[in-house]
């Protein structure tokens, strides 16, 4: 049995695509379910009326994506969990076939991306998965806004899985300890990937299930903005003070200077998420005992070495390799100023 979740907060709009391309799976055994963060615009209403085998899980209160599957996904019984956004729609019948094919192959897979293309133009690519960028330890989507011609193949292996469209082991999700709920949005997914190859499992990547998004669409509007900011930094250095091994006093150094640059230039471009940094920072200090708890958890079980997630943290994928538009002289004082005990430059752009 998988147990397809679509996560919901006020997507009336968006539904009717989603569930009707979910319903169009070819797959014997699935059930899908609606975790709806108490919507007001009739999502339930709709959903009830107009499929009713889904399962509906309503929440009181918006509990963000976090708080909202972990509850959901510790009240099923599937072995394997699809997690999905509702601003997207399923391009292949069969695509849970695929996805389920990919996780069972390989027993140690604890997750699998989807390849998620873009709404808009489907031969545009959203995500086939996440990674470390280069100079400040932040993540990116891989392959964003690329033109697929199938680059990224079948052996291709990203660090961690998108969780707008991914397929989860229940069982991994639950012995790395779920998502982590002081989240409330955005780099969840990172951080549970980044705890399951600590733990030894691998993510996978499905090329044939393939999802198109509508990029922020589910949060709103578009995340470039300063609430978008601020918890994009937030969570991010709580994932590097929990997760980090050996490397931890290089990535919060970087993770500094990065704020720091982050703030003047948002100081002197855009004013209205210059205090993005320092609040993350604060919430980041007033938080600092409960991520030092969460730390020793996770370093104490860890059987990965650091070696060994750096390297799958940030794969030679050519794009981010040869980023900032060429300039080579950028790149090298980036390099200077972040890189872990390097002063070697790096290459100019092909």
């Amino acid at each position: 049995m998988v147990a397809i979740m679509v996560i919901n907060y006020n997507g009336l709009g968006w539904l009717p695509r989603c569930l009707s391309s979910v319903h169009s799976t070819e797959y014997p055994n699935f059930e899908v379910y609606l975790i709806d963060n108490a919507s007001v615009d009739d999502s339930v209403k709709y959903v009830h009326e107009n499929y009713p085998s889904v399962k509906i899980i309503r929440n009181p209160r918006n509990l963000g994506f976090a708080k909202a599957y972990n509850r959901a996904i510790e009240n099923t019984d599937a072995e394997l969990v699809v997690l999905l956004n509702n601003d997207t729609e399923v391009l292949n019948p069969l695509w849970l076939e695929k996805l389920v094919a990919a996780a069972n192959h390989r027993p140690e897979v604890g997750a699998v991306a989807c390849k998620m293309v873009s709404t808009d133009d489907p031969s545009l690519l959203e995500s086939v998965g996440t990674m470390g960028v280069r100079f400040w330890r932040g993540f990116a989507d891989i392959g964003r806004g690329e033109r697929d011609v199938g680059q990224y193949s079948a052996s291709f292996e990203p660090f961690g899985f998108c969780g707008g469209a991914a397929l989860v082991r229940r069982e991994a999700f639950v012995r790395a300890g779920e998502f982590d709920e002081k989240f409330f949005v955005y780099t969840e997914d990172v951080d549970l990937s980044w705890r399951l190859r600590l733990l030894g499992w691998k993510i996978g990547y499905c090329p044939e299930a393939t999802v198109a998004h509508a990029r922020g669409a589910s949060a709103g509007g578009a995340t470039l903005t300063a609430t978008g900011i601020y918890y994009g930094l937030r969570n991010a250095l709580r994932a590097i003070l929990k997760n980090c091994g050996s490397s931890l006093g290089w990535a919060l150094r970087n993770f500094t200077l990065f704020g720091t640059f982050a703030f003047f230039g948002f100081a002197a471009f855009e004013p209205r998420a210059a205090q993005a940094p320092l609040r993350a920072a604060i919430w980041n200090l007033r938080h600092l005992g409960d991520t030092l708890q969460q730390r020793y958890l996770v370093q104490r079980s860890r059987k990965t070495g650091e070696n060994e997630i750096l390297r799958v943290m940030y794969p030679a994928v050519q794009r981010y390799e040869d980023g900032y538009m060429g300039h080579s002289s950028v790149r090298n004082l980036l390099a200077r100023l972040f890189d872990r005990g390097q002063s070697k430059p790096i290459a100019n752009a092909r």
